[in-house]
């Protein structure tokens, strides 16, 4: 350990750690990226889970606070009350004497009181010095046991303090005439050093999620809307690395949670399932502010805190009404505009592409030769088991304004997709009347948002560079 810390203490070495944090998190989201972005396996919904998992007894334990700071709960208060007013009953009870026995113990201390005098009187006064000695001793004695006892109860507290520190929770003083009773497990106040320790994990566990969801939401957003969503999960990715002291808040962690928890679980719940539509996504919104709402339970804060997790989660419904949510796990593996299609081996002819074409800056061609139908394939990819319609949307580009327009939707009983082939599902649309100009083509979840799309442009007249064969995998 001291070779370590003296490392750090090495000015270049201070320098490098200041770039750890943005290191581990373009790591972390490389990884992601690379690994969630060929294909979904169990074991990374496994992780997931753990990260959300995490997350959850992050937020129940950042939840914790004292009900009453000077250390009294309700039943304290009312077993005080109770035990204040049986003394006074008894004290009442042992000061008034039966009225019975007043005269004999009136003569008796008359007695004592005679004896007394006539005692003191013959006391020699070495007697009474002796006594005044001894009742002196006896005061100091008395002064050195307070100061030793005092002594005593500031290590005592000093102990506490430092016990304290080390695991976390901060006592209370209690009066020495309370009941003490037990504490709940979240009526507490955690130590700085605990905080700091439960908001950097909870931004751990929050970084994980955001980084594996903007992967998998990017990958099946295939509309501006939804794209938009992807940005919004991209910005509190990256915001997520400043936001460690504000997890302190919460209410902040709260929020956070129910936003990441409905996000994963639309994600998770098709692959047990395997279906998807809005009946999963309002399952998966209603879970996860239902976790809100237990945390909110145990935790006895006020209503309040759960106004931001209703908002999201009812941001998030009308969203995915609007088709503003990407149709996650579906995903566009491959797509391609030709003609003369053979549906035994899936092949085309396509235009052979120019370099510009190759690397996606300029968009494909279709020359048509007299006739023909234009044909646009595409495989999606879904996990195991799961089902789903598709559809596609034909846009055309008007030549005056620019814009483009819906001119069919097609959907069909081939277009069921089934998930479990890495390279995806493979479906096709076809269209006999395309006048030349610019196309658009949507693959969609039937009535929902759109998993994809591509563009592509009809000529009227055979290419100059001729055809190639091309296959759909």
């Amino acid at each position: 350990m001291e070779f370590v810390n003296k490392l750090r203490e090495k000015p270049a070495v201070k320098k490098i750690e200041k770039f750890f944090p943005a290191i581990a998190f373009l790591g972390g989201f490389a990884w992601d990226s690379i690994t969630l972005g060929q294909m979904v396996y169990g074991s990374d919904i496994l992780i997931l889970l753990a990260y959300y998992t995490g997350a959850l007894i992050l937020v129940i334990l950042l939840s914790a606070q004292l009900e009453h700071p000077e250390g009294w709960t309700t039943e304290r208060l009312q077993a005080l009350a109770e035990a204040q007013a049986k003394p006074k009953q008894n004290t009442s009870a042992a000061t008034t004497p039966p009225k019975t026995h007043a005269p004999v113990e009136t003569a008796v201390e008359s007695k004592f009181k005679k004896a007394a005098a006539l005692l003191a009187e013959k006391a020699p006064a070495k007697a009474i010095e002796a006594a005044n000695r001894a009742a002196q001793e006896a005061k100091d004695a008395a002064a050195k046991a307070s100061a030793q006892a005092k002594d005593a109860a500031v290590k005592a507290k000093d102990a506490a303090s430092k016990f304290a520190k080390n695991v976390g929770y901060e006592s209370t003083a209690i009066p020495e005439n309370a009941i003490v009773v037990r504490h709940r497990f979240l009526d507490r106040e955690w130590s700085e050093t605990w905080k700091q320790r439960f908001t950097w994990a909870v931004q751990f566990c929050f970084g994980g999620l955001f980084s594996a969801l903007v992967v998998c939401y990017f990958k099946s957003s295939g509309s501006l809307a939804s794209f938009l969503l992807v940005i919004l999960l991209a910005i509190l990715l990256v915001g997520n690395e400043f936001l460690q002291k504000k997890y302190e808040s919460f209410g902040v962690s709260l929020a956070f949670f129910c936003l990441l928890g409905t996000m994963f679980m639309n994600f998770a719940i098709p692959h047990l399932v395997h279906r998807i539509g809005f009946i999963w996504f309002f399952l998966s919104t209603l879970l996860s502010f239902g976790m809100c709402m237990f945390i909110w339970k145990i935790s006895h804060r006020k209503k309040s805190i759960l106004v931001a997790p209703a908002l999201i989660s009812i941001l998030l419904v009308v969203a995915y009404i609007m088709n503003w949510v990407p149709p996650v796990p579906l995903v566009l593996k491959q797509k391609i505009a030709c003609q003369n299609f053979d549906k035994a081996t899936y092949t085309c002819d396509i235009d052979d592409p120019n370099i510009f074409q190759s690397i996606g800056l300029q968009i494909p061609s279709v020359h048509k030769v007299d006739s023909s139908e234009v044909y646009f394939l595409a495989s999606i990819y879904a996990p195991a088991k799961l089902k789903a319609e598709l559809e596609y949307l034909w846009y055309y580009q008007d030549p005056q304004t620019g814009k483009y327009k819906l001119t069919d939707r097609i959907s069909s009983g081939r277009m069921t997709l089934n998930g479990g082939r890495e390279s995806g599902f493979r479906t096709f649309t076809r269209k006999k009347n395309t006048p030349p100009g610019k196309y658009r083509v949507e693959v969609a979840y039937k009535n929902g948002a759109v998993i994809g799309s591509g563009t592509f442009e009809v000529f009227g007249e055979p290419p100059e560079d001729g055809f190639v064969r091309d296959t759909l995998r």
